[in-house]
């Protein structure tokens, strides 16, 4: 603020008024000061406040994270138990169960008894495995024989699974095990006749400690406490025990109104739950059964974390105050250079230094920007596009010519846009796109040309580069009405065309959402379970179709999860192609696979498969040789197994490799043959000792008319073009009498036996007739 002054012809005036002014700047410096103090005491209050909700929602998200798996993993544990008893139930009335008579009759004999004895092992989560009569008497018990004389109609499942208007399933409060005295939760299933009639129970008896130690193991810090609960409040098990001090009906009745009432549910729980202390608190209901898992800690744990932070915050208030008075005498002289600062420093951080594009925070502000304009504004395509293989460009060609392909990629994509359209480059070799205006046909119409650019060969440093791209599309606003959202739900539906195939373009589905989140799971699990060194090796027998003889072995790999036990490779395999996994471990599968190989006699072969996604990052034949040199294997007792697909799509790369492998004397079979393109031309021109017969055409053997005519035909073929045949998923002495009339080459199956560990296999081999 500036004084007013009347001025006069003296000096003194004019002194008085250059005194007048220094001390206006004086009250001014002061003024502006004081207030920048008061802004920095209110900035800290308010900062210590922010803190303590800050992490207080940290926290919060955290135990919903947490929640979440382990709502999935004890989800999984159920569903393992209830597909158990199903499967029991199953066989109770492929055996004829119908009414009580036959049930009883059934299920008491001391076969039944060592059925159900065998699968109790399989599952850790499992104690016992009972069937109970209609009466409530124990028919069945996988742990004692004879079967002692004890009645469960005074249980809360029976009560609840034993009248006509009963669900099929139901989990029982922890009591005390009668046989074995310790705590358990039982998982009851319904067992009913044809007319609906209460036949009995399927009872699971699953150990309490055995969620207690898995909830346990997880370090929540000292106020930590996990649960399993159902919806009427009750804890199935918990880590640690609720406190004794609390009531347990006020505790259930206040967990139920929590379970069934989420709005009740705030970001802090009040004391009574678990202990007399303030809880932050998170819950996820199970996937298939009505429990929910309750994660919580103490908000004085999460307060004590915020001390350690505030009292640098209060030293740094006080030396930021004293610092005011120079900062504000400098401000105005820096002000102007900090604006031009501020103005480069906006326009780099939303440039791509490479391409010369719009980056990651550009794009995302332009589509917040469309997400709060207008309702015309919000109507709108987000394409997400990833270039296919782009790693292998890298690797073969190096960085910059990689450097160079986004470049011109980036040029390509631009040709094609309409006026309005935003090209950014999100980050690595990703791209989006914002189309204006655009529904599901634009979209799908901009994609096909973009993609289609894309296959256009590129010439790059005296290379000729074949690239090509994969799109997914999500709608504004009907798919997200949130840009991080939106950009999300175009990665998943990104995830599924390359899943799909590549060079494809895909919307976005709902369903896809759900996917994700399994999808992420089982790659985290896959991911510790190769570090943790999870995985091993199975080895199947193949056998001489005509004399029995052993041939040799196909190596199976599997995965041995703590919680889930054994686990498919169906299951884990496209993952591990998926995060680029499959390629060491492929190298590992060939390693020890020769390793146990070379201990055999060497008429024996050792089968192994590849994965097509191991030629892509073309280390193959470098890790063929390694394995082979290691352990000192002759290359003609090595057989390599490749799908149709592999051969087909990785094209004349892969042929010439296999060309090299025969002539060296590794053996080719095709696996899965008339499963996939089943092309007969390859079969001329591609170097094939063998043709595997998928276990799809032998299960109808001597059961079906069609089986045997498919069975005939592919044996014709192997035959008319001097390549031998091995059938697999031979089960039964009828399939196996069929197949040496069909002049079958060799045969594996359960039937011939299982596979079986190395030490196994190393015995077999020895003692066989080869």
């Amino acid at each position: 603020m500036e004084a007013t002054v009347r001025l006069s012809d003296s000096g003194n005036a004019t002194g008085a008024l250059d005194r007048a002014r220094g001390w206006d700047a004086a009250r001014w410096a002061v003024g502006l000061g004081g207030a920048f103090i008061v802004t920095v005491l209110a900035a800290t209050i308010a900062l210590t406040i922010y803190l303590r909700d800050r992490a207080l929602g940290d926290r919060h998200r955290e135990l919903e994270n947490l929640a979440l798996t382990l709502a999935e993993q004890t989800d999984r544990a159920f569903q393992a138990t209830e597909q158990l008893q199903r499967s029991l139930v199953e066989r109770l009335i492929s055996q004829g169960v119908k009414d009580e008579a036959s049930f009883v009759r059934i299920a008491s004999t001391h076969a039944m008894h060592e059925i159900i004895g065998e699968r109790v092992p399989a599952l850790p989560q499992l104690d016992a495995l009972t069937i109970i009569g209609s009466n409530g008497k124990l028919l069945n018990f996988s742990r004692y024989w004879p079967i002692p004389d004890v009645n469960v109609a005074d249980r809360d499942y029976f009560k609840a699974l034993s009248t006509d208007l009963a669900e099929a399933q139901f989990v029982s409060a922890p009591v005390q095990n009668r046989g074995s005295g310790t705590p358990t939760v039982y998982l009851a299933h319904r067992l009913s006749g044809p007319d609906g009639h209460f036949l009995g129970l399927i009872l699971a008896a699953m150990r309490q400690d055995y969620f207690e130690q898995f909830y346990g193991g997880i370090d929540l810090g000292p106020g930590g406490f996990i649960a399993l609960n159902r919806e009427d409040g009750t804890i199935l098990a918990s880590h640690p025990t609720v406190a004794e001090t609390i009531d347990p009906g006020t505790q259930r009745a206040l967990m139920r109104r929590l379970i069934l009432h989420p709005a009740t549910r705030n970001r802090l729980i009040p004391p009574g739950l678990v202990d007399q202390h303030e809880r932050v608190a998170a819950f996820q209901s199970l996937a298939h059964f009505p429990l929910t898992i309750m994660v919580s800690d103490t908000s004085q744990d999460v307060a004590r974390s915020v001390r350690a932070q505030i009292l640098p915050i209060l030293v740094a208030s006080g030396l930021i105050c004293l610092a005011i008075t120079v900062a504000v005498i400098m401000a105005v002289r820096q002000l102007r250079a900090q604006q031009e600062f501020a103005r480069n420093a906006y326009r780099t951080a939303r440039q791509d230094e490479l391409t010369s594009l719009p980056n990651r925070l550009c794009f995302l502000e332009q589509l917040d920007t469309l997400l709060a304009g207008d309702l015309s504004e919000r109507r709108f395509a987000l394409l997400f596009l990833d270039l296919d293989y782009f790693k292998s460009v890298n690797d073969t060609l190096g960085h910059a010519i990689g450097d160079e392909l986004l470049c011109a990629v980036a040029r390509r994509l631009e040709d094609y846009l309409a006026p309005g359209d935003m090209l950014a480059r999100i980050g690595g070799d990703e791209f989006g796109i914002l189309q204006p205006g655009a529904g599901t046909p634009e979209a799908l119409m901009l994609s096909e040309h973009l993609i289609a650019a894309i296959r256009e060969p590129f010439t790059l440093s005296h290379h000729r580069v074949i690239a090509g791209g994969s799109i997914g599309i999500a709608l504004a606003p009907q798919d997200a009405r949130l840009g991080v959202e939106l950009l999300k739900n175009a990665d998943l539906a990104l995830y599924r065309a390359k899943a799909d195939g590549r060079g494809l373009a895909r919307m976005f589905e709902r369903q896809m959402e759900r996917a994700a989140i399994a999808r992420r799971t089982l790659e985290l699990d896959l991911d510790e379970a190769w570090r943790q060194q999870q995985f091993f090796l199975c080895y199947q027998p193949i056998f001489a179709a005509q004399t029995g003889a052993l041939s040799g072995f196909e190596a199976l790999l599997r995965w041995r999860h703590p919680s889930r036990g054994i686990v498919s490779p169906a299951t884990f395999i496209p993952a591990a192609e998926d995060t680029g996994l499959i390629v060491p471990m492929g190298a590992w599968v060939l390693e020890q696979a020769c390793l146990a190989a070379a201990k055999w006699p060497t008429s024996l072969t050792i089968s192994v498969n590849l994965s097509p996604i191991q030629f892509r990052a073309g280390e193959v034949e470098a890790q063929v040789n390694a394995a082979l040199q290691r352990a000192g294997l002759s290359p003609q007792r090595l057989e390599l197994e490749l799908t149709e697909t592999t051969l087909l799509q990785e094209g004349a790369a892969v042929r010439e490799m296999l060309q090299s492998f025969r002539a060296r004397g590794i053996l080719i079979a095709i696996d899965d043959f008339g499963t996939g393109y089943s092309s007969l031309g390859y079969l001329r021109t591609l170097p094939i000792d063998r043709i595997k017969i998928d276990r799809t055409f032998v299960n109808g053997l001597g059961q079906d008319t069609h089986s045997l005519p498919i069975i005939r035909a592919m044996q014709a073929l192997a035959d008319s073009i001097s390549v031998s045949t091995t059938v697999e998923g031979v089960e039964r002495a009828e399939q196996l009498e069929i197949l040496r009339a069909e002049r079958c080459t060799y045969v594996q199956g359960y039937f011939l036996g299982r596979p079986s560990s190395e030490e196994d296999a190393l015995r077999m081999a020895k003692e066989a007739k080869v």
